[in-house]
C-alpha cells in the first residue's frame, strides 16, 4: 500500500462516517416527519451537505500521483472531510426527544457555523490543492468552489432570511451546475 492509497482509505473512513451520519439523520426525519416542520432553505442545505460529501471525496483523485506527503499536506487534505462531518451534524438535528422540530429556528440556529464551515471547506479545498500539487490552475470545477465561497458569504455575515433564501437558490444553482460536469473523467 502506497501513501496515497493510505491516506484515502483514511479519507474514505471520514468521509463515510459523515455520509452515515447525514443519512441516517435523514432518515430520522422521514421517521419524524410528523414532528418535523420542513423549511426549503434547510432542506437545500442538505442537498448541499450530502454533494459536497460525495464531490470532495472523488477529488481526492488529483493526487493520486501526488509523493512524497508531508504532514502538513495529511492534515490539510483531511480537513476537508472532518470538517463536512461536522457540517452533517449541524444540518440535522437530533429527533430521538419526541418534540416538534421546526427546521427553519433550527436552521437560523446553526446558519452561521454551518454556512461558515462549507465556506472554510471551499478555501481550504482550494488553497490546500494549490499547497500540495504546487500550482493553481483555474478549472471548471475549481470555479464553481469559488462561485460557493461567493455565495456562502453573505449567509454567513447576515441573518436575513432574504439573503439566505437567496443564499440557497444560488447554492441549488451551482449544484446543478457542477452536475453537467459529471460527464468529465474523475481525477
Amino acid at each position: 500500500m502506497n501513501v496515497f492509497e493510505f491516506l484515502l482509505a483514511l479519507y474514505s473512513i471520514i468521509a463515510g462516517l459523515g455520509l452515515s451520519l447525514l443519512v441516517r439523520s435523514i432518515g430520522q426525519m422521514i421517521e419524524a416527519r410528523s414532528r418535523v416542520r420542513l423549511y426549503w432553505v434547510h432542506s437545500c442545505l442538505i442537498v448541499v451537505a450530502f454533494v459536497g460529501q460525495v464531490v470532495s471525496w472523488f477529488s481526492l483523485w488529483q493526487f493520486s500521483g501526488h509523493s512524497p506527503w508531508t504532514v502538513a499536506e495529511t492534515l490539510t487534505l483531511l480537513s476537508t472531510p472532518l470538517l463536512l462531518y461536522l457540517v452533517a451534524h449541524l444540518v440535522v438535528p437530533e429527533l430521538d426527544d419526541g418534540l416538534v422540530h421546526d427546521m427553519r429556528e433550527y436552521y437560523y440556529r446553526h446558519a452561521r457555523w454551518t454556512l461558515g464551515l462549507l465556506l472554510t471547506i471551499a478555501v481550504i479545498s482550494l488553497g490546500g490543492e494549490a499547497f500540495i500539487l504546487g500550482h493553481f490552475e483555474l478549472t471548471q470545477p475549481r470555479m464553481i468552489r469559488l462561485a460557493f465561497a461567493a455565495v456562502l458569504l453573505p449567509g454567513v455575515l447576515s441573518a436575513s432570511p432574504a439573503v439566505h433564501s437567496a443564499v440557497a437558490v444560488g447554492l441549488m444553482g451551482l449544484v446543478a451546475t457542477g452536475i453537467t460536469l459529471i460527464r468529465l473523467p474523475i481525477g
